[in-house]
């Protein structure tokens, strides 16, 4: 329980959520600027994340229908990379200090994996299902102090074997897959939260500042393998389509000059805005948000080295996102046959 807690702890946003307010007052021009470009970076980010797990070493690991069985289950963890830029416009304006940030942040991933052989045809079936228990949620909230964490990730691939593999030949493989994730961080801010607006002040009361995002990803891969005694080194490519939901929200009771926003105030705000060739956001007397469907491709290439120990197997993968230079690892340990 405290690895998974410390695992966690160091997503994307809970980082920089957990830093110091800064003390220079942003316009709200600023804050939509920043939440379209985080929703552009998080575009390619987030169907990257989303293949993390069922990246088995065995390209194709036998039919089911066999002596033995071939199947699988096991637990894999590891983290793909974001470049911190691109998100720090946006932190800024909520408030925080980014100052100690690196160049890179990280986007962990922890998901329970299994795969069943297929039957006749040459064919395997994967399923993932990662998430955090509630229980582990409110412990997880407690140590980071009152940082709320969400997270899930489903998935589930088919591969079809174009080479079986034998003593000569390695195992080549296609697959098609498709997955959900979506997550978030929030935490209560305990002080007011203003932004400039053409020489007013929008005030938010000691507001939960938090950051969503969802994608949908269908992911096409090609893997080739080959065992040599213990070890089984593997290589594969893959293109991963995104659709993609991300932004903000700011709940809270929200003042325009120190009394109650109201609607000829919102519409002054979204007609400015759209005049600077900026999105409106989406404000109520009781908070502001703003979220972005983008779609976009994760190209990427992964591999690395299983150790196999009689029916258990240990998988180092790397991750390349060739769309925007990030990278990833991932670490996994299963029972196989």
């Amino acid at each position: 329980m405290k690895s998974n807690r410390r695992f966690f702890a160091v997503t994307l946003l809970g980082v920089a959520l957990s830093l110091s307010p800064s003390f220079a007052t942003p316009t709200v021009a600023d804050l939509q600027r920043g939440a379209a470009a985080m929703s552009n970076a998080l575009a390619k980010a987030l169907p990257f994340n989303s293949t993390v797990g069922l990246n088995w070493s065995d390209a194709y690991i036998g039919q089911f229908v066999s002596l033995p069985p071939h199947f699988g289950f096991g637990i894999v963890g590891g983290a793909t990379s974001i470049n911190s830029s691109d998100v720090t416009a946006l932190l800024k304006t909520l408030g925080y200090d980014t100052s100690s940030l690196g160049n890179t942040l990280p986007l962990p991933a922890l998901a329970a994996e299994g795969r069943i052989g297929g039957f006749i045809l040459p064919f395997d079936i994967g399923l993932k299902a990662g998430f955090i228990p509630q229980a582990a949620g409110e412990a997880l909230s407690s140590a980071a102090g009152g940082l709320n964490v969400d997270y899930l990730l489903l998935g589930a691939d088919v591969r079809y074997a174009l080479v079986k593999g034998n003593l000569v030949l390695p195992k080549v493989s296609i697959g098609v897959g498709l997955n959900y994730m979506s997550g978030g961080v929030s935490k209560s801010v305990g002080s007011d939260q203003s932004f400039d607006f053409n020489g007013a002040t929008i005030t938010a009361k000691a507001p939960t500042i938090g950051i969503d995002w969802k994608t949908t990803t269908l992911d096409f891969k090609a893997q080739v393998s080959k065992s040599f005694l213990i070890f089984t080194p593997y290589l594969g490519l893959g293109a991963a389509y995104g659709m993609s939901h991300v932004g903000y929200s700011v709940k809270s009771t929200v003042l325009y000059n120190g009394t109650a926003i109201n609607q000829t105030q919102i519409n002054s705000i979204n007609a400015y805005l759209q005049t600077q060739g900026i999105a409106p956001m989406d404000i109520t007397a009781s908070g502001i948000s703003s979220y972005y469907d983008v779609n976009a491709w994760a190209i990427r290439a992964f591999g690395g080295l299983s150790l196999n120990m009689f029916v258990i197997r240990m998988d180092l993968t790397g991750l390349y996102n060739i769309s925007d230079g990030s990278y990833g690892g991932t670490l996994g340990v299963r029972f196989q046959l």
